[in-house]
């Protein structure tokens, strides 16, 4: 927690207590007067004493590189000191200053090329030894008959080059400087002020990047470590580790794999003490499961060749927890949930016939029969669980399985299915981006505590919409009507029996063989391969968002009475909500473009939590369906009117009249016609399959549409400007693109005459406005 800081004057602070923070602005430099004081960067660790400046070398970045925490008891005293230009007023309180800051700064410089030579030697080494024993660990494999284990990382890395090239005759100067006394310098430096300001200025940058290459060393030493070892069954590590034991269960002699496996510790523990040391952070290495491998390999226990067969992804204990956790599991989903007794009679015998079935991607009507008994127990089940657990903080986690994942019975799943699964949620999840994403679970929860309103149904009934229509039909009185909108079980209840059963069949994707809960047979990849989380999906969501970037842009109003401004609309991006159906699937869904009734709420789409297919083709649809369907509730009625000019007005029509169009060839004529057969006559679906191509083939060059569509796409559907910048020159491009050159000149001069009409009326023109402005200039 930061301090209050009187300026000129002598401040004394606590052990541990911050001084100044990383990325702050600058309100002051000091001098460490008593005690120490420990500077903290992403890339470098360094403990300053008394006599030494601290946040000189941070003005030229205008805020704080670094972190700043009292080591010790500190006194210290502080100038307001705030830009470069400032810094004579301190030169002027004291003329031995300017010596004890220069070799204060050399010092610094010292302590950090310590550090980044540390660092970018530890790189080098390791990164040589790591490709040297890959290829003599490839070389082995092939020559003994062992099946080798590529580690894929490695593959994608380089040598490390240094983003910017430091000069290593400044670096030697400097080193030399940090020897100097500091009487000397003081002498040195007494004759005037330029020795002092060239040796601030010049070592500002010289840490700056210093401190720049030791955050990046630190990030590359970092995936070398993923090299050496992991917890996946890709590394070094493990890979000589696999291949000693195997060498040793048929009587081969393993002492030199093992002298390999001692040295790749070595470097382990070398890139752990440089982080601890000289970062002041840890790298995350499961020590438990090194040193179990390690015993594994030297020991002759009797679970070797499981371990082995299993790359050593599980300990012994993990395989005992999971075994124990999910025993009975079905049995102990039921009973959690106090499902009726003849019910979960009826589930276990379905479930026991449905693992016993030979072919369960069978179509045959018997078997269909069965997996439609199975999923409406399931969804009758779901409900039970989810409204039991919802009360409850640590539900067990077989109950979260069920609930994220659909897993139903541990007899649907192969032992490394099971393993893979339990331990899925182990790693710590961050928002990554600009959409929210949702298991169903955690969705569900927002429902039940109210931060979030049921989705609409499949007939596109709001959730107040649904109840009004069942009072109309008697079905509830108005009593009924006013507690079924506040209360949380039935919001829920409606939720999982509407949007939850639809979505959960149509993001599968497989219509004829569904079933909502897990088994084997259907996973063909590793689950953590398949898991969509927030930042896998907003990594996609970023890389198209570099292509269509407005696609989360609409206008919405804005009323600022205390600033002048009666009415404006300006343009934000509103993002949607993402929601993860607990199912493996192929499909996205665009389930609402918005929520409610104003335009300025979040869309909702929808996913599978598991994806088995590319993710950013699954995106690109469900981005083409929302650009339609927002288009669309925002025109109303006048969403197919030509002479209301929008993106579904200008398609439909081009669709509608293609066969009158005298412009339009036969040739082209029959691509069309083709098109809409695909699209089975739907104008959204047909608009889909030209988005596709603008966005996956256009984007890059390639000529997929013709140039009507084209045009309509450049115009509503813009590229990024760099993107318009790069095909400028291609004509049929340049042309596409020049109405929305007209649109955006026209919207633009019309704003800024809206703005200066609020100026001159006495108004001000908000952050939010200049924001708004900002989008039009940049589109």
């Amino acid at each position: 927690m930061g301090i209050i800081i009187n300026h000129n004057a002598v401040n004394q602070v606590d052990k541990n207590a911050m001084i100044y923070t990383e990325g702050e602005k600058i309100n002051g430099v000091a001098i460490i007067l008593k005690g120490r004081v420990l500077v903290k960067g992403k890339g470098a660790r360094v403990l300053l004493g008394t006599g030494n400046f601290i946040g000189v070398s941070d003005l030229r970045a205008g805020e704080y590189q670094c972190s700043y925490e009292a080591f010790d008891e500190v006194l210290f005293y502080s100038f307001p000191i705030q830009h470069m230009e400032d810094i004579t007023d301190i030169f002027n309180i004291n003329k031995d200053y300017k010596g004890l800051m220069s070799a204060s700064l050399s010092r610094f410089v010292a302590e950090v090329e310590k550090i980044y030579s540390q660092l970018r030697n530890a790189a080098e080494e390791i990164y040589e030894f790591s490709i040297k024993y890959n290829k003599k660990y490839e070389e082995l494999c092939s020559k003994l008959g062992y099946s080798v284990n590529s580690i894929s990382i490695l593959q994608e890395l380089e040598a490390y080059s240094e983003e910017d090239m430091l000069d290593d005759k400044k670096l030697e100067y400097y080193k030399e400087c940090a020897k100097i006394t500091v009487d000397n310098w003081k002498t040195f430096c007494s004759f005037g002020e330029i020795v002092a300001l060239y040796t601030v200025e010049d070592t500002q940058e010289i840490i700056s990047q210093m401190l720049i290459e030791c955050a990046a060393i630190a990030d590359y030493l970092e995936k070398l470590l993923t090299v050496l070892i992991n917890n996946s069954d890709s590394c070094l590590y493990k890979s000589y580790a696999v291949l000693a034991i195997s060498i040793d269960e048929t009587g081969g002699d393993n002492r030199e794999l093992i002298k390999v496996v001692d040295a790749i510790i070595e470097r382990i523990n070398l890139v752990e003490k440089l982080f601890e040391e000289k970062l002041g952070r840890k790298c995350g290495v499961d020590r438990n499961r090194m040193e179990d491998i390690y015993y594994t390999l030297i020991s002759k226990s009797s679970n070797r060749k499981e371990q082995v067969d299993n790359n050593f992804l599980y300990t012994e204990n993990e395989a005992k927890e999971v075994s124990k956790a999910l025993d009975a599991s079905l049995q102990q989903i039921c009973t959690y949930a106090l499902y009726d007794h003849e019910k979960t009679e009826e589930l276990s015998h379905g479930i026991l016939d449905f693992i016993n079935l030979r072919d369960k991607f069978s179509t045959d009507d018997r078997i269909r029969l069965l997996r439609r008994k199975l999923t409406q127990h399931f969804y009758e089940l779901y409900e039970s669980v989810y409204l039991k657990a919802c009360k409850e903080t640590n539900p067990p986690k077989v109950i979260d399985l069920f609930l994220k994942y659909g897993f139903l019975d541990e007899r649907l799943l192969s032992t490394e299915q099971l393993r893979e699964l339990y331990f899925l949620d182990n790693e710590t999840e961050e928002e990554a981006g600009p959409c929210k994403v949702y298991d169903i679970k955690s969705w569900l929860t927002s429902i039940y505590k109210g931060e979030k309103e049921p989705s609409k149904n499949e007939f596109d009934q709001e959730y107040p919409d649904y109840l009004r229509s069942n009072r109309k039909r008697g079905e509830l009185t108005e009593d009924q009507e006013k507690e079924a909108l506040t209360n949380p079980v039935l919001k829920v209840k409606y939720e999982m029996q509407n949007m939850f059963r639809y979505n959960t069949r149509v993001v599968n994707g497989l219509f004829s063989t569904f079933v909502p809960f897990l088994w084997g047979e259907s996973i063909v990849k590793s689950l953590q391969s398949l898991k969509l989380n927030s930042k896998r999906f907003n990594e996609a969501m970023k890389t198209l968002l570099d292509i269509d970037y407005s696609v989360f842009h609409r206008e919405i109003l804005y009323v600022n009475p205390g600033k002048g401004i009666a009415k404006e609309y300006l343009m934000q991006p509103v993002y949607p909500d993402i929601i993860l159906m607990p199912v493996l699937g192929y499909n996205g869904v665009m389930w609402q473009e918005i929520t409610g009734k104003k335009k300025s709420r979040e869309g909702r789409f929808i996913f599978p939590i598991l994806v088995d297919a590319n993710l950013n083709d699954m995106l690109i649809k469900v981005l083409g369906r929302f650009r339609w369907e927002l288009c669309r509730s925002i025109q109303g009625n006048a969403w197919n009117n030509i002479k209301e000019k929008s993106l579904t007005s200008e398609y439909s029509d081009y669709i509608q009249f293609y066969r009158k169009n005298r412009e339009i060839s036969e040739e082209l004529r029959e691509k069309i016609k083709a098109q809409i057969q695909k699209g089975k006559n739907n104008y959204r679906e047909i608009f889909v399959i030209d988005y596709e191509g603008w966005m996956k083939s256009e984007s890059n060059g390639a000529i997929r549409l013709n140039r009507f569509a084209r045009e309509i796409l450049a115009t509503y559907c813009p590229f990024r400007k760099e993107l318009r910048e790069r095909f400028k020159n291609m004509p049929l491009f340049a042309d596409a693109m020049e109405r929305l050159k007209r649109n955006t000149a026209k919207k633009i001069k019309e704003t800024e005459l809206r703005y200066r009409m609020i100026e001159k009326e006495g108004g001000t023109i908000t952050p939010e406005l200049q924001e708004s402005l900002r989008f039009y200039r940049e589109l």
